[in-house]
């Protein structure tokens, strides 16, 4: 049994140094005139300038867009002013700290609000594992309404990955999402006392959620990103689309019947494999070159995830769709939740540490070893398809995981950040998939 220590209440509450030291550095921050180069498409070769300088400036004055595009707070309040009501907000569920083999780990806890007196059968308690860039504001709104839920009701523990946000860093090299993977175990049974529980993870998240399946403690999971393995089948044409005809894939594989929104997944997994997937290689191989380098920087680590944001997220969301009329009602990617998730990498000094699951574990999606995930293959998984997916691909191809598949669900809106783009689709897929297949319902 994992040592664990004693849970103790926190809150999210930074130094006022701290903010006005932020402050100062956001004023004095200085960004260039004009585009890398001319004749370039917006964000054709990465975060655009006038996009950034647009958010640095609401920034300064504490007054970025909201999901109705709207300014949140008061005219030119400051940052200060700003983050307070952010904590306030985030402090509207408690947080807590404790130990775990020696690491120090924090986790959000959201309570059930339907009281027990009024329901018929206990709580689903359901840990939510995050991924990057995000952290563990991810799932603020998801998670405040699926505690909503009535028919089954749910408790959430949202926990920071090791090294993210309020987590303390791994204490050596070697350390995997699977060690991530048995704290969090830990936490959920030996410190919170659960005897099953259900996961729900996507990016890092979905291996985090895979590997807490592997537990006879998890009873059900759930994930949201299952990068494609490729048929062999498929070789040939994806050779061609990349060295001569691009296009060629997704054009000959829609002769096969599949649905739009998985050639489009087949579509964008090319585009990002061709083109996006450049911070894997500095992160997977020296983390520290570009981790030292953020560490102190804010306006870089905005520049840094934001172009991730924007590839990755639906493009109807209300920080990239300058249309009110086509802009996602469903969706939290606004310019407000982007600096949330800056400011607690930049406050918690974590930017660097971060990136150590790119060092440790990227060979988990790029060359599975199947046999780590052997305990779990009998457990019942769902997955939620989300058409704006950074890497994805038809349903078909979610057998070469070697889950039990017992619950899929297409969604015509979302992207990558499922908690975020689509908080309510993802409440309602939980409910579903837990009123299905939970042990006793």
């Amino acid at each position: 049994m994992a040592e664990v220590g004693k849970p103790r209440q926190v809150r999210i509450e930074f130094p006022e140094a701290e903010l006005d030291r932020l402050q100062h550095k956001l004023d004095d921050a200085k960004l260039p005139d004009s585009d890398i180069t001319g004749g370039l498409e917006p964000w054709e070769y990465g975060t655009e300038l006038s996009k950034l300088r647009q958010v640095l400036a609401d920034w300064k004055r504490g007054n970025p867009n909201d999901n109705h595009r709207q300014p949140v707070g008061s005219p030119d309040q400051g940052v200060k002013a700003w983050w307070r009501n952010v904590e306030a907000e985030l402090n509207r569920f408690p947080h807590y700290k404790v130990q775990i083999e020696g690491l120090e780990i924090h986790y959000q806890h959201f309570k059930s609000a339907v009281p027990d007196r009024d329901a018929d059968t206990p709580a689903i308690p359901l840990i939510f594992s995050h991924g990057w860039p995000g952290c563990f504001t991810e799932a603020f709104h998801f998670a405040s309404k699926l505690v909503e839920s009535r028919s089954p009701r749910f408790e959430v523990i949202v926990p920071s990955l090791p090294g993210f946000g309020l987590s303390q860093g791994p204490l050596k090299k070697g350390w995997t999402l699977q060690d991530s993977a048995r704290v969090f175990d830990s936490l959920m049974t030996s410190v919170l006392g659960f005897k099953s529980y259900m996961a729900q993870g996507g990016d890092w998240g979905s291996i985090v959620t895979r590997f807490l399946a592997n537990s006879p403690n998890c009873k059900i999971a759930h994930i949201n990103f299952a990068p494609p393995q490729l048929p062999f089948w498929t070789i040939p044409a994806l050779a061609i689309d990349q060295a001569v005809y691009p296009g060629f894939a997704a054009g000959s594989l829609k002769l096969l019947g599949y649905h739009p929104d998985e050639l489009l997944g087949i579509e964008r997994s090319l585009k990002y494999l061709d083109q996006g997937n450049g911070y894997i290689k500095i992160q997977g191989t020296q983390p520290s070159t570009i981790g030292y380098g953020f560490y102190d920087n804010p306006v870089g680590i905005l520049a840094w995830i934001m172009e991730k944001y924007h590839a990755w997220s639906d493009p109807r969301c209300p920080a990239f769709n300058e249309s009110t009329d086509t802009a996602s009602p469903h969706s939290y990617i606004t310019d407000h939740e982007m600096l949330v998730t800056v400011m607690i990498y930049y406050l918690t000094n974590s930017i660097h540490t971060s990136f150590l699951p790119y060092k440790e574990s990227l060979q988990m999606f790029n060359k599975p070893d199947w046999k780590l995930w052997e305990p779990a293959k009998h457990k019942p998984f769902g997955f939620t398809a989300f058409p704006y997916e950074a890497l994805a691909g038809p349903r078909s191809w979610l057998k070469k995981y070697r889950l039990n598949w017992q619950f899929f669900k297409r969604r015509d809106y979302g992207g990558h950040f499922a908690a975020l783009d689509a908080p309510d689709a993802l409440v309602e897929d939980m409910q579903e998939f837990a009123n299905q297949h939970w042990p006793g319902f």
